[in-house]
């Protein structure tokens, strides 16, 4: 049982060039408007990019879909180079 469906998650862009993206998760509400809410708070205070999360969906998107959909895809280039060089490596002889 999930005592805690909803989740925030704040995006953090790498610190320098070779660093990860990632989406932190913040919080963790009980019901729907608290996360809005909370999540609503939070991104006009700092201008942070948020998504509320249930069961691995976006309920929504601070501040707008645009721009989580382009952090998303920042994280799955950088996965995808990740696997790549991973792919040189293991295919190189030592």
């Amino acid at each position: 049982m999930v005592s805690h469906p909803y989740s925030i998650y704040i995006w953090h862009p790498a610190r320098t060039a070779r660093g990860q993206h990632t989406w932190y998760e913040a919080l963790q509400a009980y019901t729907e408007n608290d996360a809005l809410y909370t999540a609503n708070l939070i991104h006009l205070d700092s201008n942070a990019v948020i998504k509320v999360v249930r069961y691995g969906l976006n309920l929504a998107c601070f501040p707008d879909e645009h721009t989580v959909e382009l952090c998303e895809r920042q994280i799955t280039h950088q996965q995808k180079r990740l696997l790549e060089q991973e792919a040189r490596w293991n295919g190189q002889p030592r």
